[in-house]
């Protein structure tokens, strides 16, 4: 089967088209980016094909589909949210939101069997209402990420009524390849090396930790399952970054000591997700916080087994 994956190169991307390669699946991955890093293995692949493009620009995306008889896609392709998201609010609503309708669009025209959307824990409002955080939980974002991230689901919901579109509100995953920004690599990094931990806040601020590996199995659960509508994707376990913290120097047999920084966190309350819908109607079983943690260790870029100085 042709599919579509947007956003290839990406953390959560690049884990997805290696999974679909192996299943038989022919791939075409669309990147915005040419840094093939997470994907230099897939490159020279049999039945994978990479574009580089801008899901902005219409003409290049019917192309896509006039040529390669795409019938399902996976839309993962997003401006990430950042610190300063305030200094250039219009590109989330360029990329995030006129994107996924361009694509949509497009898909539209063109037959697809399946739109699978990417979507994020953040278009929950913050803090939440109640625990755990179930899909009819209140949508009501915080950042121009989330605003944009909804916009995309609202197309979704539109176009629904014309083909078969399933929404995933992922959340915060971790693995190999993720941003280098992430609280998990700076912790397991610091860890790694025995210098200090630092947390914002006072660490009793909690969320929904996912191993990326799982993010991707609920992912092919979608398309394997043939459902549509919104379903959350995460650990479905609550986990505090001082907890976080303790495990991963427990994990790694560091030395090192966690350190409060005196500055605030942007998420001083608690999160978790529910995921019993995805449980019931999918069939996802992800791994626990624990394991997660431990396969990542496991596979960490740089890590040695015995590498950490007693």
């Amino acid at each position: 089967m042709n599919i579509l994956v947007t956003g290839a190169t990406g953390f959560i991307g690049s884990h997805l088209c290696k999974e679909l390669l192996q299943r038989g699946h022919t791939v075409f991955g669309l990147s915005y980016s040419r840094n093939i890093r997470n994907i230099k293995s897939l490159v020279n692949k049999k039945n994978f094909y990479l574009l580089t493009g801008d899901i902005e620009d219409v003409n290049f995306l019917f192309d896509i589909f006039n040529k390669n008889e795409i019938k399902i896609i996976f839309h993962l392709a997003a401006k990430l949210l950042h610190d300063h998201d305030l200094d250039n609010p219009f590109t989330y609503f360029n990329i995030n939101a006129r994107g996924t309708l361009n694509l949509l669009d497009a898909a539209y025209r063109n037959d697809i069997e399946k739109f699978i959307y990417a979507s994020s824990m953040s278009v929950y409002s913050e803090p939440p209402e109640y625990l755990p955080v179930d899909e009819k939980h209140p949508v009501q974002p915080s950042t121009l990420y989330g605003v944009s991230k909804l916009e995309g689901e609202l197309y979704c919901n539109v176009f629904s009524k014309a083909m078969e579109i399933c929404v995933l509100r992922y959340g915060g995953a971790y693995g190999k390849g993720q941003p280098k920004n992430n609280a998990i690599f700076a912790f397991i990094n610091q860890a790694l090396n025995n210098r200090d931990i630092t947390i914002y806040g006072n660490g009793t601020q909690s969320s929904d930790f996912v191993y990326v590996k799982d993010i991707v199995q609920g992912s092919l659960l979608a398309l394997e399952k043939n459902k549509s509508g919104v379903y959350n994707i995460g650990s479905g376990e609550e986990m505090s970054v001082k907890d976080l913290a303790e495990r991963i120097i427990n994990f790694t047999n560091s030395k090192s000591e966690i350190v409060f920084t005196g500055k605030d966190t942007d998420r001083p309350f608690r999160f978790v997700l529910d995921i019993k819908k995805s449980r019931n109607d999918l069939g996802y079983s992800p791994h626990s916080v624990d394991e997660g943690l431990s396969m990542y260790i496991s596979e960490f870029d740089g890590y040695r087994e015995g590498s950490i100085p007693k």
